[in-house]
């Protein structure tokens, strides 16, 4: 006796689930993996603001004229006797449709006001 292995019988009812497996699975993968490149934006964005933070910081204790950065909003103050830098920035969605739909990212840095350096008063040095 014989046994056929080769031939495996088929359900009529399986017909193409493979295809609608798959054109459901890809778009939510899809969907998946713009939104991790959107946090990892975000995250890089937020080290962007930072920086920028803290060099205007530094510059504010220094007296020196920031520099604007294009789409990064900056407010400067002093705060219990220190230079408080903040930093703001929008970021969009990845993709269109999203109307206004965003988050706004916020980076803060202080500095010690260095206004004797700046006056030329170095102290009575040597």
């Amino acid at each position: 006796m014989h046994l056929d292995t080769h031939h495996v019988p088929r359900r009529c009812g399986d017909r193409g689930t493979v295809v609608v497996e798959a054109a459901l699975v890809i778009p939510v993968l899809l969907a998946v993996t713009v939104l991790l490149v959107w946090v990892t934006s975000l995250g890089a964005t937020y080290v962007r603001l930072l920086d920028v933070a803290q060099t205007a910081a530094r510059q504010a204790a220094r007296g020196v004229e920031t520099v604007p950065v294009p789409g990064v909003d900056v407010d400067l103050d002093e705060v219990d006797g220190l230079i408080r830098a903040e930093a703001r920035a929008h970021v969009s969605p990845p993709l269109a449709g999203f109307g206004d739909w965003g988050f706004t990212v916020r980076a803060e840095a202080h500095a010690v006001p260095e206004w004797g350096i700046v006056a030329g008063d170095a102290g009575d040095g040597p």
